[in-house]
């Protein structure tokens, strides 16, 4: 039987695009043609061979001595060398595998996989928002789920969007943090990138909440064993949505990795308070930039979003 993941890219097909065009598509990517064991094994080395020359180091000549130990970053020589190992993993195997993906599937196509994940984030969008008592929104938030989910194609098509009806951004760090749970140390994990320690066990719960749902859809879909394909899809997938902006973390700062530690820890602050949705009008500038083409931090927040997901 098909995968699932074929499956959805052909609904998406049969309305705007031909169908065996994007099975055709999914078929060589889900098959290895577009990628293989061999070369992400090979990536996998080299960015551990990275990860440990950041580690064992000369810290004095990498110039993180003085940076080690900081209160909100107790584990940063670990951190680094992870923050090493995702980057020239990134390099060497995800942001190939997200060009490859772009190239050879149709943009319709993509939009119908990434509503499909995003219906899906929905239902712990639900949870969360009812647990951090925001009532109202939980029942905007539920209606979205149905909406997409009856009449989308099960997430396929966001029609509830299109009712103007506001999707949110609701996890389990942020209702821990909701809770008064304390954020706890900055850590950098294996391919998920920055966390806090409250945000990477609310990110095992999102995680586990996402699989029984792919689960409870696939055996419906009578495609049990779609679940891994699906969340590897899913990690291609938001990938692509960085494509072009790599260079925005190197053009940032001298230190790339205490600039996305600092960004981070700033933006889940600002997830928890909700400050996100808080309507203002910002101030006029003094005067000129001091450097020119320094990011703004808005836009590193939206980026960091995307991220996030």
């Amino acid at each position: 039987m098909r995968k699932l993941v074929a499956a959805i890219c052909l609904i998406s097909s049969l309305l705007f695009t031909s169908p065996a065009s994007a099975e055709s598509t999914f078929s060589r990517l889900l098959n290895g043609e577009l990628w293989s064991a061999e070369v992400v094994s090979a990536a996998l080395s080299v960015a551990a061979e990275t990860a440990m020359t950041e580690w064992f180091g000369d810290d004095e000549q990498s110039g993180t001595d003085s940076q080690v130990g900081s209160p909100v970053d107790p584990l940063e020589k670990y951190n680094r060398m992870m923050f090493q190992f995702n980057s020239k993993l990134d390099e060497l195997a995800l942001k190939p595998l997200a060009e490859n993906y772009v190239e050879y599937t149709p943009a319709i196509v993509r939009t119908g996989v990434r509503n499909f994940f995003s219906n899906i984030g929905d239902v712990g969008v639900v949870a969360n928002s009812a647990l951090q008592g925001k009532v109202d929104q939980a029942l905007r938030d539920s209606s979205r789920v149905a909406i997409n989910s009856v009449v989308g194609l099960g997430g396929v098509i966001d029609v509830a969007s299109a009712l103007d009806i506001e999707k949110n951004h609701e996890d389990f760090g942020q209702t821990l943090g909701v809770w008064g749970v304390p954020e706890g140390p900055y850590i950098v994990l294996p391919v998920l990138g920055p966390r806090t320690l409250r945000s990477a066990v609310g990110t095992a719960l999102d995680t586990y909440l996402q699989v029984e749902t792919l689960g409870s859809m696939t055996e419906l879909a009578g495609a049990e064993s779609a679940v891994t394909e699906l969340l590897a899809l899913n990690v291609v997938d938001q990938r692509t949505q960085m494509l072009g902006k790599e260079s925005l973390l190197a053009q940032a700062a001298i230190d790339p990795y205490l600039f996305a530690r600092e960004a981070y820890l700033a933006y889940r602050r600002c997830k928890v308070a909700d400050c996100d949705k808080i309507d203002y009008i910002p101030a006029e500038p003094e005067g000129p930039s001091s450097f020119d083409g320094e990011l703004d931090e808005l836009d590193m927040l939206d980026e960091l979003d995307l991220l996030d997901e």
